[in-house]
């Protein structure tokens, strides 16, 4: 049976429309990390705070050289993650009968949001066994770049330093998201598998060692990508997101070891 053309079209229009509304509701944010935590994180940290982050796909964008005259001038490329991110309140622990009878000390000050990126590359995903462990990098060339692109203003992990922020509940009448970019060069053209660590977007912790030895262990997000691309011709269309991202716990102080599944 023959299908009519308008029915086609229409389906098409539908389609189309369809797809546009979804771009318009998440502004290409398509990985939603929600702020989460089980009730024995909640229990075990009277003072927990995680945030809802939000994160576009990987990009590439080129900055022009230090010195244009240079006989062997040319382009940096520069891998970029965009994201926001804003803080949500937490299920309230007030009445239960798992609360410490001891009263906790007050904080010493405001709990500051400091954000912070590693991009780690390897080439088996089953051992994640990395070759390259690189920090983002403030490029303040690459972020005016950037802002072109994405048409909106974005702060970089120095500039987005501030108290950490109220929380806002998801039906309020304001939103006031914080929106950032974290920025790498010299990433391994060759490179297929990688994934980011993200810091900071929440205080969890945990202590797996001892009170005389801790071993202090961090709340993180993960997200993993696939890049099957060409390193002679580069594009932003290579970046895919492998698998969802996921809030899991690493070691302190930056050891990039692969994290608990």
């Amino acid at each position: 049976m023959k299908i009519p053309s308008y029915f086609v079209l229409t389906t098409a229009i539908i389609f189309t429309l369809a797809v546009d509304a979804q771009a318009q509701l998440t502004r290409g944010f398509d990985r939603q990390i929600p702020s989460t935590a089980l009730n024995a994180e909640v229990v075990r940290q009277p003072s927990l705070q995680v945030m809802e982050v939000q994160i576009k796909l990987v990009r590439l964008a080129w900055l022009d050289p230090e010195d244009p005259k240079a006989s062997d001038a040319k382009k940096t490329e520069v891998w970029y993650l965009v994201w926001r991110a804003i803080n949500r309140p937490l299920r309230s622990r007030e009445g239960s009968d798992t609360l410490a009878v001891n009263q906790l000390d007050p904080l010493p000050g405001p709990m500051q949001f400091i954000p912070q990126f590693t991009l780690v590359t390897y080439d088996d995903p089953n051992t994640e066994i990395p070759n390259q462990i690189l920090p983002d990098q403030v490029l303040p060339g690459a972020i005016k770049e950037i802002e072109k692109i994405e048409r909106v203003p974005l702060n970089n992990s120095v500039s987005v330093i501030q108290d950490f922020p109220e929380a806002v509940a998801e039906d309020a009448e304001k939103q006031p998201w914080i929106y950032g970019v974290a920025t790498w060069k010299n990433v391994d053209p060759k490179t297929d598998h990688f994934k980011i660590i993200m810091t900071g977007f929440s205080n969890g912790y945990e202590n797996k060692g001892t009170i005389e030895e801790p071993e202090i262990w961090r709340k993180v997000i993960v997200q993993r990508f696939y890049r099957p691309g060409d390193e002679f011709d580069p594009t932003s269309k290579e970046f895919q997101f492998k698998g969802e991202p996921e809030w899991t716990y690493q070691p302190e102080r930056g050891k990039a070891a692969p994290v608990e599944n």
